[in-house]
């Protein structure tokens, strides 16, 4: 260290902490491929350990005229509430007295953007599977079911088009631009290339000073872009550890109006905390097939012993909810593919659909880097050789807002 250095570890790590912190801020979010799209919320601190949503009802078209000097009754915005648990993300690397960390140096940088990499990934790959996790669900002609789909069952014009309908019956609208977003796999944007109707945006980039990162091209009013880290099914053994989740076989509890079922489980709250957010089917019958995915939205004690209560995230069918009450051979079992082949699923959506809590900014952070000098852990460290740098995101939840503005699109790829 250069005899004009004057070291001071309470200001050093601080600086270089910041540094890093703003360059993490700067490189992640823009990297978000899955939430670009998303609506985002603060998480105010001190407010437990569930984030509120709001889904809003559509107003209805008015037909009757307004009659002379009467003011009609003011409408009412309807909206419905709901809780997502946020969760803890993060990770670290430690460094030695070999790397002087006062010096952003080759080795220290390289550390941070390896971090910094690993922080999108993840934190995209977590809002990915909520968004993915939607019950409009597409499959190629033929196909009724995900385990039967084969790597010749390729996305198609004909299920781009059918998503698009479903969207606009449902009121879905499309962005600034006029169009509904898609995100997509590289082998899905291979094998859309061969679609009829297709247009790279090489097509038409020199024209629209709208091009938005990883925009591939437009089919039928739907932009793609491309991700790297789309979402596939695959075959899945257990739900959670080594395990399904059997519900009680008699005395059971299936809330069908409020979408609450009790099981025989005692769980601890990092398990509760694992399984909330995942899509999984409901097998209702003994030896059938599964049946009725929908995601779990909360978990909690049932204040009875040994048992469990779990609120699922969507209301089922009628003749589902028949079989909640009626049968007694019920359990939870994992939502992956049903054969050895990888389905990619392909997502169409329109604006407002899907929401999450935000990353923050470099004044309110909800995204930290957390660096520990030389000689931080005190006596664990008695010579100064060994230090740290993490990230952290201390609360994160994404959520589906308007489960009808969004489509899945499950098929196969050629490559």
């Amino acid at each position: 260290m250069p005899t004009n250095y004057s070291y001071n570890p309470e200001i050093a790590p601080t600086l270089l902490e910041s540094y890093l912190q703003r360059r993490a801020l700067e490189n992640v979010k823009p990297n978000l491929g899955y939430l670009t799209d998303a609506q985002f919320i603060e998480q105010p601190k001190n407010n437990g350990k569930h984030v509120k949503f709001f889904r809003y009802t559509e107003l209805l078209p008015v037909t009757t005229p307004l009659y002379e000097g009467v003011t009609p009754d003011p409408q009412k915005l309807e909206e419905t509430a709901f809780s997502v648990m946020t969760k803890q993300f993060g990770a670290w690397m430690d460094y030695t007295d070999e790397i002087d960390l006062w010096h952003v140096d080759k080795k220290t940088q390289a550390m941070s953007d390896r971090l910094n990499r690993q922080a999108t990934l993840s934190i995209d790959t977590v809002g990915r599977d909520q968004i993915c996790a939607g019950l409009n669900v597409l499959y190629p002609s033929g196909i009724s079911a995900r385990g039967s789909i084969q790597t010749s069952n390729v996305i198609t014009f004909d299920m781009i088009k059918k998503a698009v309908l479903l969207l606009k019956k449902k009121g879905a609208q499309p962005f600034s631009d006029g169009y509904f977003h898609a995100k997509i796999s590289h082998e899905t944007y291979h094998d859309l290339t061969n679609v009829q109707h297709w247009i790279d945006v090489s097509t038409y980039q020199g024209n629209d000073s709208r091009v938005q990162k990883y925009e591939l091209g437009t089919i039928y009013k739907v932009k793609f872009f491309e991700v790297d880290n789309a979402k596939t099914f695959t075959a899945e053994s257990y739900l959670d550890g080594a395990e399904t989740i059997s519900y009680l076989t008699a005395y059971a509890d299936y809330d069908a109006t409020n979408r609450i079922m009790t099981i025989t489980d005692t769980m601890t709250e990092d398990k509760a905390r694992e399984l909330t957010g995942k899509m999984v089917y409901v097998q209702y019958t003994s030896g059938s097939a599964v049946n009725t995915p929908m995601c779990i939205e909360r978990i909690w004690p049932s204040g009875t012993a040994n048992q469990t209560k779990i609120l699922f995230r969507w209301d089922p069918g009628a003749a589902i909810t028949t079989n909640w009450v009626t049968t007694n051979t019920l359990k939870i079992v994992p939502s992956g593919g049903g054969n050895s082949c990888p389905v990619h699923a392909s997502i169409i959506y329109g604006t407002n659909a899907f929401g999450c809590v935000t990353l923050g900014s470099a004044k309110k952070p909800n995204f930290r880097i957390i660096v520990k000098p030389l000689g931080a852990s005190g006596d664990a460290d008695p010579l100064n050789q060994r230090g740290s740098i993490a990230w952290k995101v201390p609360f994160f939840a994404c959520a589906v807002l308007q489960d009808d503005f969004i489509v899945r699109l499950e098929h196969g790829v050629s490559c």
